[in-house]
């Protein structure tokens, strides 16, 4: 016969059990909503993906007028390449102390940070001008 303690344990261990059943079905059935979703998630046929893309950029392209305002879009993006680049220089030389004592300090990588975002910007900039160029 079973001791008192025995069955204490056993009954722990089954519930121990259960528990790590229920989580594991959990997962399983949360696993299945993400691939289905993902599976589910296209609207168009992938045959015809690319002319769905290729509609939705030329609504992008329609809404900018590109043709009219070219001039007006290169100098706003010169502009902000401008700003982003003078930004860029007045973090760096009034930050120049606090990033030099301890580049590795807290607030000295937020600093680093805003000034790697402007430049990251600064090359999107570059980019959007190179994509009107081509059109």
């Amino acid at each position: 016969m079973l001791s008192e303690k025995e069955i204490y344990q056993y009954l722990g261990l089954a519930v121990i059990v259960v528990i790590f059943v229920y989580v594991v079905l959990r997962t399983l059935s949360f696993q299945a909503g993400v691939i289905g979703g993902v599976v589910e998630g296209f609207s168009t046929d992938m045959d015809k993906l690319p002319d769905a893309v290729k509609a939705n950029t030329n609504k992008y392209e329609d809404s900018l007028l590109i043709t009219k305002y070219r001039r007006s879009h290169e100098d706003t993006i010169l502009n902000l390449e401008s700003s982003a680049s003078a930004a860029i220089l007045s973090l760096s030389i009034t930050n120049a102390e606090e990033i030099s004592k301890d580049p590795s300090s807290e607030k000295a990588q937020k600093i680093i940070g805003q000034i790697n975002n402007l430049k990251s910007f600064r090359d999107s900039l570059n980019d959007a001008m190179s994509y009107l160029d081509k059109k």
